[in-house]
């Protein structure tokens, strides 16, 4: 058989099979490819490409087994750091890694080749999207266009705002303004301690905080009215103490703060049918990954392939992490998930051969 380099394609398949650990990629080399190793890299040697490639797999799972399809078994060179099956077995069991790099273009182009759109791929629990919705969201106290347009909103009685739009709304128009007259657009019925949304106490406190006025505090609901102290003293807890509970002792603190401020931003919704929404109203248009920078998207394709590398065996003597019944289940569809999408993943790429 006449031995060459790799070409292209290998390459691409090199590269995936070791990022996700699918040997089943390796089966489309050729044992025609090739590669010579100098003296000055791993002590002279050669090996063949798909046994290198399946060597990577198997090392990217932790699964000694796949190294039975290295070639060959033995490695009788004695200059050679040991390009073999046998080898493979043991530099596996070693947690030994190492792998081949693709350039930006290149991976950029197999990913378009396999028909991935870049702006829909994430996969929830594993891929994050390349935009994130919330990222785009609470960046907009430097548009000032946005915060124009949030007041518009709030300031005309015929918008079509819901009501817990406007609340984010106002919380948004507050600390982008650092006006606590924005937190005023928010009903005072709403729960002070609830997390889920913003209330007019804690959009009065984040205003304070951002500018430092504790003046702002005087606004908010009386300390022993507020519903966590009340609820303190209900416990015993003396009512001096209780008081400091509440969002309004939290408030008072503000001069007694140490260290760097980190300014609050604006409150994000629970839901990205909500965010998108926020944003149609203040007609922001949501970027797309598609208009990166080529190494931004080369980024985001290697994080993809690095959160679909394959859950692996524990090694020797490594004690397993005694995980809840949620904690379980929630790996599970995790797992499955990740399953599905290197297999995709593989279909795609072998049907995608140039």
């Amino acid at each position: 058989m006449l031995r060459r380099p790799a070409n292209e394609y290998e390459r691409v398949l090199y590269y995936f099979a070791q990022n996700v650990g699918e040997p089943n990629l390796c089966d489309h080399i050729s044992w025609a490819a090739y590669a010579r190793y100098s003296v000055m890299f791993g002590g002279g040697g050669a090996s063949y490409n798909r046994a290198d490639c399946y060597e990577r797999a198997a090392e990217a799972r932790y699964d000694p087994s796949v190294c039975w399809r290295v070639r060959p078994l033995l490695d009788f060179d004695p200059l050679s750091s040991g390009y073999s099956a046998l080898s493979c077995v043991r530099r596996t069991r070693a947690s030994y890694h190492t792998g081949i790099a693709l350039d930006d273009a290149l991976l950029i182009r197999t990913f378009e080749r396999m028909g991935y759109d870049i702006d829909q791929m994430s996969i929830y629990g594993v891929v994050p999207p390349a935009i994130r919705l919330r990222d785009v969201y609470i960046n907009l106290p430097h548009d000032p266009a946005a915060v124009a347009q949030a007041k518009r909103l709030l300031s005309s009685p015929d918008n079509a705002l819901t009501a817990a739009d406007r609340r984010y709304l106002s919380q948004f128009s507050a600390v982008a303004t650092g006006d606590p007259q924005w937190c005023e657009s928010i009903p005072q019925t709403v729960a002070v301690d609830d997390p889920s949304t913003p209330s007019r106490d804690s959009c009065y406190l984040e205003v304070a905080y951002n500018s430092g006025d504790v003046r702002i505090c005087d606004r908010m609901t009386p300390a022993p009215l507020e519903p966590k102290v009340q609820e303190a003293q209900a416990q015993g807890v003396r009512g001096e103490i209780a008081e400091q509970l509440g969002l309004h002792g939290e408030c008072l603190r503000i001069p007694k703060r140490v260290g760097p401020v980190h300014p609050y931003g604006p409150a994000i919704p629970g839901d990205d049918a909500q965010t998108l929404r926020l944003l149609a109203a203040l007609h922001v248009a949501v970027p797309r990954a598609h208009d990166w920078a080529e190494n931004q998207k080369a980024i985001y394709f290697r994080n993809f392939l690095f959160a679909l590398w394959p859950k692996r065996a524990p090694y020797a003597g490594e004690r397993a992490h005694r995980a809840t019944a949620r904690e379980v289940t929630e790996e599970a569809t995790k797992e499955d998930a990740r399953d599905r999408a290197r297999e995709q993943l593989v279909v795609r790429l072998t049907e995608a051969e140039p």
